[in-house]
């Protein structure tokens, strides 16, 4: 079926000038998302269409220089969009350079054909192809919108493709943007898919980065970012099980920073704040790849050491101990010293044993620990 080329220049510009209005609006109610930038693309892709309709009716600078650029345009809202999806740094200089560079291209080369025709569609040959690898680098884990981008580059290289054989086959002619053939109803029509492709998938995209918050934000603690009380006993549940199943040992140790209090009354509350926060690095940092630390309320930490004996998890424990001493806090130019209490309960869990029972264990041992004089590590009966 072959349909008129103008008419369907006028159709994608209908869509994607509906797209566009849509993301804009909702885009203006929050910024820092990707919709803005993606509704800048839709309009700035919406214009080309509009001038390909214009197409020897109007100067080749608006109907070919001008309807191109502004395509290239859209391709670099689309990429810029990308970066902004995952929160990165956007490179807007090399990224607009390109659409800057095929305007200076086209209006050298206005009054010639082939030449303008082969520079427009290797232009944006290289634009699609860098969104199909940006797409893949940024795609979310197990996220599927990414899928959607590389369709949409992946289709608009073959359309831009087609045109490319017609340049250098020397039937250039067939693919003027005011003939009607079969060629040119699929080139189109390939336009039409991949404005669909690209607002869908870099919407679905901006939709997967707010879950992928939400799934974070719901099993971390805001302050510290380590494991917050709810993901650190759900991971206890589970090693738990192992444990008992394979018939390992398991250490499970509560950590208490020593006169977190005093520290708060003394300093003010965000040096509090920092102290939680170098805790949990200066832990992170000597912890085993299997080891789970989570924040279990207030100053306290619930620590889980898999396959650890009790004279393994002591030992490691006192390492730990002796290395926050040695590395103080530090807030507004001040040092502040630091020290904490452990209490640890290891052994291989029986089928009474629970994560409240471990727990009530652990810190009674911790309880011990600070009766003693505090700044040390106490072992469960």
């Amino acid at each position: 079926m072959i349909a008129h080329t103008p008419t369907l220049f006028a159709a994608v510009a209908l869509v994607a000038t509906i797209l566009a209005f849509c993301l804009l609006l909702v885009g203006q109610f929050n910024r820092g998302d990707n919709l803005l930038l993606t509704g800048c693309g839709l309009l700035a892709h919406a214009l080309a269409y509009v001038c390909y309709t214009l197409f020897g009716h109007a100067p080749l600078w608006v109907s070919y220089v001008l309807a191109n650029s502004l395509l290239s345009l859209a391709l670099a809202f689309y990429s810029a969009s990308l970066f902004r999806v995952r929160e990165r740094p956007v490179p807007w200089r090399p990224i607009f350079a390109i659409p800057l560079l095929m305007l200076l291209g086209l209006i050298s080369l206005l009054e010639t054909v082939e030449p303008r025709m082969l520079l427009a569609a290797l232009v944006l040959m290289l634009q699609c192809v860098l969104i199909l690898y940006w797409a893949r680098q940024r795609a979310l884990h197990k996220g599927r919108a990414h899928l959607l981008l590389v369709i949409g580059a992946g289709i608009s290289l073959v359309g831009l493709g087609m045109r490319v054989v017609a340049v250098l086959a020397g039937t250039a002619q067939e693919m003027r943007y005011d003939t009607s053939n079969l060629k040119q109803t699929v080139s189109v029509a390939i336009g039409t898919a991949t404005v669909m492709m690209y607002s869908i998938g870099l919407v679905l995209m901006a939709k997967e980065r707010s879950e992928s918050r939400l799934q974070h934000l719901a099993g971390h603690d805001v302050l510290t970012g380590t494991g917050n009380r709810r993901a650190i006993l759900e991971r206890f549940e589970f090693e738990l099980e192992q444990a008992r199943v394979a018939q390992y040992s398991l250490a499970v140790a509560m950590i208490d920073i020593d006169h977190f209090k005093r520290i708060n009354d003394v300093h003010g509350h965000l040096a509090g704040d920092e102290v939680l926060c170098h805790c949990v690095r200066q832990l992170q940092q000597r912890l085993r790849e299997g080891d789970s630390l989570g924040r279990y309320g207030g100053e306290e930490f619930l620590l889980l050491l898999p396959r650890t004996e009790g004279e393994g998890a002591l030992a490691a424990l006192n390492g730990l101990r002796e290395a926050m001493a040695r590395n103080p806090a530090r807030f507004a130019g001040l040092e502040i010293e630091l020290c904490f209490s452990v209490g640890l309960w290891c052994g291989v869990p029986g089928e009474d044993d629970t994560p409240a029972r471990l727990i009530a264990k652990a810190d009674a041992a911790l309880y011990l620990a600070k009766a003693g004089g505090r700044n040390a590590v106490r072992l469960a009966a």
